[in-house]
């Protein structure tokens, strides 16, 4: 836990290990700005302070060279070929989705699976068991704001997120859960508090 990172904090983390081995120095906060479209050096001291909170670098003071890797640093600016996202236990209204709290671990998959903001979330319950989604189950959630008719998602309903196959009608959304014991939950359109958070794309089952 901790140590989720967004797109361009991997790419500033590896970027920093590549100058590191080929150049023998860090790159400054100039440089890390031109690389990746970041128009102040505020900007890249935000990214970077985020770095060092997590325990990936070590900054000196304010210079701007002042950049170094710590061992676990070292390590993920190595590995391009896997993507870390964040398993959420929970999911509530009018907090950041991933906000710590929401954050109870941090899985790996091959980046050709996981892409940028994808996240995962720890299946409560047996609605979906059906579909073989099973409780304990880490659904592996791709970020998107609508769902195809027939998708399986996570929406936010009020303070809770599900995961159902979702059937949008014409002036009302029937999340279907794939469990005769459940019954549908019927939404109408109008409701605010109703929002599609992804569509799920896989399913991850630890060992017991």
């Amino acid at each position: 836990m901790g140590k989720y990172l967004s797109e361009l904090q991997r790419s500033i983390l590896h970027y920093v290990r590549i100058c590191l081995d080929e150049h023998g120095r860090p790159p400054s906060l100039r440089e890390i700005g031109e690389r990746f479209g970041i128009r102040s050096t505020n900007g890249v001291r935000y990214h970077l302070s985020i770095l060092e909170r997590k325990g990936l670098i070590h900054r000196q003071g304010r210079v701007s060279r002042g950049i170094q890797l710590t061992d676990t640093g070292q390590r993920m600016g190595r590995d391009e070929g896997r993507v870390r996202f964040p398993v959420l236990g929970r999911v509530a209204a009018g907090v950041p989705l991933f906000a710590d709290e929401n954050i109870e671990d941090v899985l790996e998959l091959d980046a050709k699976v996981a892409r940028s903001g994808t996240f995962g979330l720890r299946v409560r319950g047996d609605s979906m068991r059906d579909a073989g989604i099973l409780e304990g189950d880490v659904a592996i959630v791709r970020p998107q704001g609508t769902a195809r008719s027939g998708d399986i998602v996570v929406a936010l309903i009020g303070e809770n997120a599900t995961v159902k196959r979702y059937l949008p009608r014409d002036d009302h959304v029937i999340l279907k859960a794939e469990n005769q014991q459940y019954n549908d939950i019927v939404i109408d359109r109008d409701v605010n508090e109703f929002r599609i958070l992804g569509v799920v794309i896989g399913m991850i089952r630890e060992k017991m």
